[in-house]
């Protein structure tokens, strides 16, 4: 969850790094760019450009107001989009975490010059089922993976990200009576932000056909993800004031407990369909979960066989039986997967856009893809 400063740098890491881009050729599947009726969302503007919304009720790290950015499309899809850019809840990680000194109008210009329309965005990719959707990209300035109530956070920073979204949603859900589906992602920090907030969001649009996408997000048992780690980020963040209430077991006595939040998402929406997609070796993650593996007394990247088990104990045990939550994997160490060529970013024989368009079409075939 290493911090990005722009969409560049992360396509750019993409490109050198992930292993993801496959070299297959484009399984021929030809999506239908989110012809799923409806129209998109009433906003005013040019479909196709970018338009920032001063939003009041949101703070960065650094206390100053921020707001999301929004592009119109043609169909009736609604993707939103959260930003990823590491966590603060250390001195070595608030170094390096997104935006600390906050994220505005000149930010979203930026990061849009800087490569704002690769894969999930790329609208003249007929590989991406999402191409004429209306995109809403919420900044990451709050360093706590979207899912902060904190006041006064780690070393009195204002972390209140979870507070931000449900600002957004404000100004977003009443504009949103035409879309007829919603799709809730984000990468690395913005994909466990994504997970984190899929509950709240699925309520906000209960009418819609509502999926989630977490990119490189993957919380883990216990034995991965340790309890240490997960009291720190809960006490900096003040996470257990914004988990479900309902989610018992997402608060363990020891302070693990946030992966049975899958399960919990899995058996609450059974009539959504959530996805996660990773690799079995994420450097960026597995260096995150460093600061607790095997536990908090040393700082290291967790070793790349220990993830792969992680993975692999996710999808096998803690989504067992869970038809409506698919994971799919990738060989290697590679990190962020939307930003990829959906034509011929592969795991074996499947390509991603292919994946993620049985997904949101209702295939009987989708399934977990990859090692």
């Amino acid at each position: 969850m290493r911090a990005r400063s722009s969409w560049l740098v992360m396509a750019l890491v993409m490109a050198i790094g992930c292993g993801g881009g496959g070299d297959g050729d484009d399984d021929g599947t030809d999506t239908d760019g989110g012809n799923s009726g409806g129209g998109p969302p009433t906003f005013t503007g040019t479909p196709g450009e970018w338009t920032w919304v001063d939003t009041p009720g949101t703070s960065c790290m650094n206390g100053s107001q921020t707001g999301f950015g929004y592009n119109l499309g043609t169909s009736g899809d609604l993707v939103l989009y959260m930003e990823g850019g590491g966590a603060c809840f250390n001195g070595f990680t608030c170094s390096s975490v997104a935006h600390p000194n906050g994220f505005g109008a000149s930010d979203l210009a930026a990061a849009v010059r800087q490569g704002g329309t690769a894969g999930i965005f790329d609208r003249a990719s007929a590989a991406n089922p999402l191409r004429d959707a209306t995109f809403v990209f919420f900044p990451y300035c709050s360093g706590d993976v979207f899912g902060g109530s904190a006041d006064s956070g780690f070393g009195g920073r204002v972390q209140v990200g979870y507070r931000n979204v449900g600002a957004w949603l404000d100004v977003i859900v009443p504009q949103a009576a035409p879309v007829s589906r919603v799709i809730v992602t984000g990468s690395s920090a913005g994909g466990f932000g994504a997970l984190y907030n899929f509950d709240r969001i699925e309520q906000r649009f209960a009418e819609k056909e509502v999926f989630l996408i977490d990119d490189s997000g993957p919380p883990m048992g216990d034995m991965w993800l340790t309890p240490c780690l997960q009291t720190q980020m809960r006490t900096a963040w003040n996470l257990n004031a914004t988990l479900p209430e309902d989610c018992a077991a997402c608060i363990g006595s020891d302070g693990g407990g946030l992966v049975n939040a899958l399960p919990f998402l899995a058996d609450r929406h059974p009539d959504r369909r959530l996805a996660l997609i990773s690799s079995m070796q994420d450097g960026v993650i597995r260096s995150f979960y460093g600061f607790g593996y095997p536990n908090c007394n040393s700082i290291q990247p967790m070793p790349g066989d220990a993830f792969a088990s992680g993975l692999t104990n996710l999808r096998d045990v803690v989504l067992a039986g869970k038809s409506n939550f698919k994971v799919m994997s990738y060989s290697g160490s590679g990190h962020v997967w939307l930003f990829n060529d959906f034509s011929t970013t592969m795991t074996g024989d499947v390509t991603l856009g292919a994946w993620l368009s049985a997904m949101l079409d209702g295939s009987s075939s989708w399934d977990h893809a990859g090692p």
